[in-house]
């Protein structure tokens, strides 16, 4: 009785350890599924072309003799200004030779160049007055020291169509006209002479001028090529990096769990190997001492690409 009780005591005790050497370790849960992301922020700049203004490109400014132009782009990618009158004299534009260029291909700046009506500027003090246009001669005059932007319901101005296309190359590029599939470009004759004889013509370029593209990684795999509005001289645009998924993170939870589990092997194993001389004589000795853990459920999920998983 005494034997069968030590067997039965050796047996269960064995049993015990064994359970409880090959209980499944803890493992790290999966992490947020990684994406990479190419966001790439496109800047407009302005290129002078009757080379008599002195330019801040990415102000998207140039400064004439008496006047200064300011472009910018509109949340629907139009491109328009504002002329700002510095001068003590009232500064005329014809309108029926302004055009605005997309792309190399003309058109008025203006609908109804030869309609009557008015459009309205803010001036300095920011009180409201009428700019007149004369039916004969086609003209109007910024009076001094005031500014006015274009009036966009009156002209023909429109959205670009054709943007530079998006870069995988990251850092900062620089761009030239010739890198756009469409610039666009603005003809504008001013005069300060009342008697409308000597004329100069206001002569600009609207182009994106750099990009600058930076790598982000997200939780969220939203992104979006078309053009989203910044500023006034800003646009972005993201899309899906090559490597698409990014595994960096989900890797680094394999390698924690995989390091787990076989320390949890291990730790089987000794206790395998201490326990074994009790049951030597029996099937169940020779059987703890050349086996781990055997059990596939233990083994740890793999979340990331495989790289660090050892089977």
């Amino acid at each position: 009785m005494k034997i069968k009780s030590f067997v039965k005591t050796v047996g269960l005790l064995t049993l015990l350890v064994s359970f409880v050497s090959c209980a499944a370790p803890t493992y790290l849960p999966p992490p947020p599924v990684q994406y990479s992301i190419l966001e790439s922020t496109y800047t407009f700049g302005v290129q002078n072309m009757d080379e008599t203004a002195k330019v801040e490109s990415n102000a998207m400014t140039c400064h004439y003799n008496g006047f200064d132009v300011q472009y910018k782009i509109n949340q629907d990618m139009s491109a328009t200004f504002i002329i700002v009158n510095n001068s003590n004299k009232s500064l005329i534009i014809d309108k029926s030779k302004c055009f605005v260029l997309y792309d190399g291909y003309s058109n008025q700046l203006f609908k109804e160049v030869r309609s009557s009506r008015s459009t309205t500027f803010n001036n300095v003090q920011d009180a409201i007055n009428n700019v007149q246009t004369n039916e004969g001669s086609v003209s109007m005059s910024i009076p001094p020291y005031s500014k006015w932007a274009l009036p966009i319901e009156e002209s023909n101005v429109r959205s670009m169509n054709k943007l530079p296309i998006f870069s995988f190359s990251e850092g900062r590029h620089q761009l030239t006209a010739y890198d756009n599939q469409e610039t666009v470009e603005f003809v504008i004759p001013y005069s300060y002479d009342y008697s409308l004889k000597k004329w100069n013509t206001c002569r600009n370029r609207v182009f994106v001028n750099s990009v600058d593209v930076k790598s982000i990684v997200t939780t969220s795999p939203s992104y979006s090529q078309k053009p989203q509005w910044i500023s006034y001289n800003q646009y972005r645009t993201s899309q899906l990096a090559n490597n698409g998924i990014d595994y960096s993170e989900a890797n680094r939870v394999d390698a924690i769990n995989w390091k787990r589990y076989k320390k949890h092997n291990r730790q089987v194993h000794l206790s395998h190997a201490l326990w074994s001389p009790v049951l030597i004589p029996t099937f169940w000795g020779i059987f703890y001492v050349f086996t781990g853990c055997i059990n596939d459920e233990h083994k740890p999920p793999t979340y990331g690409d495989g790289s660090q998983v050892n089977w």
